[in-house]
């Protein structure tokens, strides 16, 4: 059988799958059992703090998004913002995960597919909260040399990190929960930004997406993927309560609110390739609009 583009599987209702799993490599799990427990009890404990939102409406991921009822204001307290670790980030990445992959291979397989498709080829890239790898294909941007981008850069949390990722053109360390301003990029100077699994770790998610709207070019699309994997200390409370569908509505809630009007309406996707044999992949995207009530044309594809 044929498989499905990204674009066939937004209507079809995805898997389902456990809201979370740890990302700890099975090679460390024995030695951070305490830890691990610890951090058990603690996700116990906090449950009964977060208060669902309106983003758990029973609809499956390729619904949830189709025709949201959006509250009058961003619905996500400070509560549901909340991290188990508020521990600066640069502590908690002190250490490099060099090759430790954040998803299976079917999973990046999935991201391959859908960045081929949706990232304009001779384009200038953002890959933001970026690591060693940009899950870009090879002959698609993996290797820089490859020519298939004019531009890649790369913002995250640990230089070393940045410095093995051979897609990246350019790179800059930063920690974006502490300083959600990025200053080093000018106004409109991408043709798209990527955020691969990480933007579950977002603290302060609007600021963020305002200077998204403000480094992308009119036009240009904003992407967003992630998996049920997370360091579930540093994930936002809402998120990791969430049920996946409802992690779409989130996500997609950041680009309505960050910039009213700035962005085309929110797409969200399904990708998991193999239901219930590897892990679960989703995306949303929005592209910027070129003006208040403009930029009609401008449609998100997945």
């Amino acid at each position: 059988a044929t498989s499905a583009t990204p674009r066939q599987r937004l209507a079809t209702p995805g898997p389902t799958h456990p809201n979370t799993t740890s990302l700890l490599p099975s090679r460390w799990r024995g030695a951070a059992a305490v830890a691990a427990a610890a951090v058990g009890v603690a996700l116990a404990s906090s449950s009964s703090s977060v208060e669902p939102g309106p983003w758990e409406t029973g609809l499956s991921a390729a619904e949830v998004l189709s025709s949201p009822a959006w509250p009058a204001a961003f619905p996500l307290t400070a509560t549901h913002l909340a991290r188990l670790d508020e521990t600066p980030d640069t502590r908690f990445y002190a250490r490099p995960r060099i090759n430790v992959q954040h998803v299976d291979e079917s999973a990046i397989a999935a991201l391959q597919e859908l960045y081929a498709q949706e990232l304009p080829r001779g384009g200038a890239v953002l890959d933001l909260m970026s690591s060693w790898t940009s899950h870009l294909a090879e002959g698609r941007g993996r290797d820089r040399a490859d020519g298939h981008f004019a531009r890649v850069s790369g913002l995250g949390a640990h230089a070393e990190e940045l410095r093995a990722n051979p897609a990246l053109h350019d790179y800059h360390a930063h920690d974006i929960n502490a300083d959600p301003r990025l200053p080093m990029y000018a106004d409109e100077s991408f043709d798209a930004v990527v955020c691969s699994v990480s933007v579950d770790y977002l603290a302060d998610p609007l600021p963020v997406f305002r200077e998204i709207h403000r480094v992308l070019k009119p036009g240009g699309p904003a992407l967003f993927t992630w998996s049920n994997r997370m360091f579930p200390t540093k994930a936002i409370a809402a998120w990791r309560e969430a049920s996946e569908p409802a992690r779409l509505w989130i996500c997609g809630a950041y680009f309505h609110y960050s910039v009213p009007g700035g962005f085309t309406p929110p797409e969200g996707v399904d990708l998991s390739p193999h239901a219930g044999r590897s892990d679960p992949v989703y995306a949303v995207s929005a592209r910027k609009l070129a003006g208040p009530g403009g930029g009609a044309n401008a449609k998100s594809e997945l």
